[in-house]
Formats: C-alpha cells, sequence, structure tokens
C-alpha cells in the first residue's frame, strides 16, 4: 500500500488504455453486484463513502457509488484533474491519504468543495488495463487497518472482475474506422454528466445551489465543451 503520489500521470492517456472503456462500462444504469460491493467496502471500512470511480480522458465517472452528496450522484463524475483516483490509475498500484488536506501534491478543490480527507484506493483492471479505482472517502482524516486494507483489497478484485464480465458484451474494435467510431462515441459519453445534471436540475430535483457545486465539480469539462462551440 503505497502513500506517494505518482508525479508522472502520462499512463492515463495511452490509447490502450482509453480503448479499454465502452458502452457497458460507463452505463449509468445502476449494477447490481457492483453496488452490494460499494456498499461492503463502506460497512467494511466505516468510511461514509465508497466508489467505483472508472477514470477516462476526461472525467472521472462513478459507475457505482455510495454516500455521495445529491449533486454528485446527479452529475455521476467529476472533471478527472481533481480526482484522487488518477493517481490509483497512473500509479497502477494501491494508494492510501490519511489527510488530504495536507499534501499540496494533491487537487485542492474537491478537498475544499466537500471536505474529502482520507482516501483509500485500490486499481480496478480491465482486459489488463487500470480503467479505475475501488476506493473509500472519509471526511475526515484516518487509515485502515491490515484486516480491512485486506477485505477492500479482495472486493477490488471482485470489481474489476465483474467489471471484466460487463466488458464483454461489447465487442473490441477490430479496424481502424471502428477504432475511430469508439474515439468519438468516448467524446459524447464523457459530456454526458454535464447533460444529467442540466435534466435532473429542470425537473426539480436538485436546488440551485446543489446545480452549481456539480458545475463546480465540472467546471473544466463545461470550460472545454463551451470552447468547442465558439469554433
Amino acid at each position: 500500500m503505497s502513500t506517494r503520489i505518482p508525479s508522472d500521470l502520462t499512463a492515463l492517456d495511452t490509447p490502450v488504455r482509453l480503448q479499454a472503456f465502452d458502452a457497458s462500462l460507463l452505463d449509468t444504469t445502476p449494477d447490481a453486484e457492483l453496488q452490494r460491493l460499494v456498499g461492503e467496502a463502506s460497512a467494511v471500512t466505516g468510511f461514509p463513502i465508497a466508489l467505483v470511480s472508472l477514470v477516462v480522458s476526461r472525467i472521472q465517472f462513478f459507475r457505482a457509488q455510495v454516500g455521495l452528496p445529491p449533486e454528485l450522484d446527479a452529475s455521476r463524475a467529476t472533471d478527472r484533474c481533481t480526482s484522487l483516483c488518477q493517481f490509483v490509475v497512473a500509479g497502477e498500484r494501491p494508494l492510501q491519504v490519511e489527510d488530504a488536506a495536507s499534501d499540496p501534491a494533491l487537487p485542492s478543490d474537491l478537498v475544499a468543495r466537500y471536505g474529502i480527507r482520507a482516501y483509500v484506493g485500490f486499481p480496478l483492471r480491465v482486459a489488463g488495463q487500470t480503467v479505475g479505482s475501488f476506493c473509500v472517502i472519509d471526511v475526515k482524516p484516518g487509515r485502515l487497518e491490515p484486516a480491512a486494507l485486506g477485505r477492500l483489497e479482495e472486493l477490488a478484485r471482485l470489481a474489476s472482475a465483474r467489471l471484466e464480465e460487463l466488458a464483454r458484451q461489447t465487442p473490441a474494435p477490430r479496424t481502424e474506422d471502428e477504432a475511430r467510431a469508439q474515439q468519438a462515441w468516448l467524446a459524447v459519453a464523457e459530456a454526458q454528466p454535464l447533460l444529467n445534471l442540466g435534466s435532473r436540475f429542470a425537473e426539480g430535483k436538485l436546488s440551485l445551489e446543489e446545480f452549481q457545486r456539480a458545475l463546480g465539480a465540472l467546471a473544466g469539462l463545461a470550460d472545454e465543451d463551451s470552447r468547442r462551440s465558439a469554433k
């Protein structure tokens, strides 16, 4: 279990890693098995938030979650650059953070906005690629004892196996045209959290404050989409 934050994040953007993502992995339909696993992770560790977080090119997408505030439950994502899970993926190893507020190497945005302090994450792998993190989060500093870490690692392996099972439902691209089509689809899929957020707000399921907080968590994504529209 590492406590060191990797400085080299180039592994996040390797084409072979990004090609592991497909419609089944980024589906917003709840998956009962993944939900069961995050529920157990929270219960075992005592950390109130547990996630199956998939780290894509621009976002971290919450494939399963317990304990998130309403605005993040609505968006199901944050900017990748503000995530802690990106470091699990980049380093391809487990990561434990006892107090995120005391480490200048960590992004401060979500720490300041949501009070995130303690974090423990294990890599999630699909087709040999590290696609995300199975993690637990607390709003106060803390660390896990060896027994809880061991069980969390077991749950992460089960989550990886479930993601592998889901990924097999979508054929891998075999030609250059199929690969380009998948890249185009991925760009659309990563914009979906903003659309979901707008829909939930329009339906009255989020307050204005919650809507604004969620936009803040997706600020980079929103800015990039605005720049593309202006071109």
